[in-house]
């Protein structure tokens, strides 16, 4: 089993697609078809199914055994890099995930100082919902995520704390409350923008022994400005995510404050590869040590 073999199968795993593994690696397809047969003649088992109505699928093993697959690129790469640097050469890939605000916020500060100070790295950008950078990490979908924290069984670095913010509509009777208490949202209409931090807001109304009355559920920011700027109902938004959103709406924080920690995570920072190991370096050295979003 060669590493060119492994590499097809992931790359075939992922797409479920024969043709478009080949225009991707550069490959003619039936190259693809072989490497994809040697290995499951090496294994004596199917990893993949190819059916002509329900196209390429893959076998319970083949996706058990896909996180591995990539871990061993994973590995192969790192070695890769060390013999680069060795050499003086800084060189590889890294792979992102990450939830969209955090991707917004943290990504286009740390990119631009490693394209400036490592020219040869090539970054790979996600974006999903917290929940599936978390699971794309432990699946070696990703080298490294942006992702809310906690995140058991991965490595973690903590980068920031972001606050839930209430935007109210103009004329609302809540604008003379310097701070809104939870309680007082009974009632009111609410518009939640996804972005990992609704288990929080549940959390922190049931606390409270409040059952929130959310008429809508966004996954954009500017949606939901536009949403409580017509008066339907009261915002509530991380102020980090909100910060990128210019708007005139008067903003509180509620009480108690409702706070979660955004950070990066991995499957082992002392196993990632020298180009990671940069990245969490740039990311530290930027934003650790900055006070809460």
């Amino acid at each position: 089993m060669t590493i060119t073999q492994i590499l097809v199968f992931v790359k075939v795993a992922e797409s479920l697609n024969f043709t478009r593994a080949a225009e991707e690696l550069h490959m003619t397809q039936p190259a693809v078809s072989h490497a994809i047969a040697a290995i499951e003649s090496e294994l004596e088992t199917r990893l993949l199914v190819r059916d002509r109505k329900r196209g390429v699928t893959l076998t319970s093993l083949g996706a058990e055994l896909l996180p591995q697959f990539r871990a061993i690129i994973q590995r192969m790469d790192k070695i890769r890099q060390q013999v680069a640097a060795d050499k003086g050469i800084e060189v590889g890939s890294v792979s992102i995930g990450a939830f969209p605000s955090a991707s917004a916020y943290f990504l286009p500060t740390i990119i631009r100082e490693m394209r400036w100070n490592y020219p040869n790295l090539h970054f790979e950008l996600s974006e999903g919902t917290a929940d599936e950078i978390r699971e794309g990490v432990h699946e070696r979908k990703y080298d490294i995520g942006l992702t809310l924290l906690p995140a058991p069984g991965l490595d973690t670095v903590q980068l920031a704390e972001s606050r839930m913010l209430l935007l109210l509509p103009q004329g609302h009777r809540l604008h003379a409350h310097p701070q809104v208490a939870i309680r007082e949202l009974e009632g009111e209409d609410l518009i939640l923008c996804r972005g990992g931090h609704e288990v929080a807001v549940l959390q922190a109304f049931e606390r409270e022994g409040i059952e929130p009355r959310i008429t809508f559920t966004t996954h954009n920011v500017s949606t939901m400005v536009g949403m409580t700027t017509q008066g339907l109902g009261i915002g509530i938004v991380s102020e980090m995510a909100l910060s990128m959103h210019p708007h005139a709406l008067q903003v509180r924080q509620t009480n108690p404050s409702i706070v979660r920690s955004i950070g990066m995570v991995l499957p082992s920072l002392e196993e990632a590869s020298p180009a990671v190991q940069l990245f969490v370096e740039t990311a530290r050295r930027y934003f650790v040590e900055k006070v809460s979003v």
